[in-house]
């Protein structure tokens, strides 16, 4: 098992893609990030910018929405933010802009022993994350099977599900990781459903700020950024890392991180398949009403850091 400091020393190992231009001279930066592990790459954020004179804090904030209210208002400057969230806070008068891809994937919807198909799910409640973007997808297989009034749904934090599940206060969870794999390796569900069979894919995570910020501090943007990919490809490349991390920051047992980091898709791509994908999900929100209208995509997709 990695230790604390080698985890630390891993991600320092990496040939430098920062420049140090800016060492002697310290800045502070808080990033908002969530109680998931599709954001393991942001542990590892602090020291590298460290390296650039940039002194990072990482706040956790178990609301997605409250986390983008907080990058929106300047509370913290940028965030591992639920690409939903991020579009309604933004199309509510709060420019955002979304920098780079966070992390694909990370979700499932699982329903207790005894429940084997979706159609099964007909008057059961479904505990899901208000705003979330397992929201998005489910009422999107809801409408599509015909069931949009036919469950109820229970509207609760993603840490908060497992228990409810073990318990039988809901029937389902549709919920993002390591909760998932918790759930998984506990036997209190199993998938039934593909979450990423819908026109959005695995859209999920985006590295995003305030547009305010970003034009006030352009060239501190683009270190955050930079360090942004540097520690996302280093978690791709090195599973131990992101194992590590799912247990230590999440104090999760080995076999639950296992099981949780094989859900999970580290990437900073931020193309086409990407873009296309955030289109889709605008689309998707518009349609359940969760959305009054699709963002500015020429202002609200800010890849110029990368």
């Amino acid at each position: 098992m990695l230790a604390r400091r080698s985890l630390l020393a891993a991600s320092l190992a990496v040939p430098a893609l920062l420049p140090r231009s800016s060492l002697g001279q310290t800045r502070k930066v808080k990033i908002g990030s969530a109680f998931t592990t599709t954001t393991n790459a942001a542990f590892l954020m602090p020291a590298l910018l460290a390296r650039v004179g940039v002194e990072a804090e990482i706040v956790l904030f178990p609301s997605l929405v409250q986390r983008m209210q907080a990058v929106a208002s300047g509370d913290v400057q940028v965030g591992n933010g639920g690409l939903s969230a991020t579009m309604q806070v933004d199309t509510k008068g709060f420019p955002m802009a979304v920098l780079a891809n966070g992390c694909d994937g990370g979700w499932a919807l699982l329903a207790k022993p005894g429940i084997e198909s979706f159609a099964e799910l007909r008057g059961k409640k479904i505990a899901v994350q208000q705003g979330s973007i397992g929201l998005v997808s489910l009422l999107w297989k809801l409408k599509a099977e015909g069931m949009e009034t036919a469950v109820e749904l229970v509207f609760m934090d993603n840490d908060k599900m497992p228990i409810p599940l073990f318990r039988g206060d809901v029937d389902a969870i549709c919920c993002f990781e390591p909760y998932v794999g918790l759930s998984k390796v506990n036997g209190w569900g199993k998938v039934i459903w593909d979450v990423y069979a819908t026109p959005m894919g695995k859209t999920n995570l985006g590295f995003v700020a305030s547009q305010a910020w970003v034009d006030r501090e352009p060239d501190l943007t683009k270190l955050i950024v930079q360090a942004h990919v540097q520690a996302t490809n280093e978690v791709k490349n090195n599973p131990a890392i992101a194992l590590e991390t799912t247990m230590k920051q999440f104090n999760m047992a080995r076999n639950v991180a296992e099981v949780s980091n094989a859900n999970l898709f580290f990437s900073a791509d931020s193309g086409t398949a990407f873009q296309d994908g955030l289109k889709n999900l605008a689309k998707m929100m518009v349609d359940n009403r969760l959305l009054d209208r699709e963002p500015a995509w020429d202002r609200f997709i800010n890849t110029r850091f990368l």
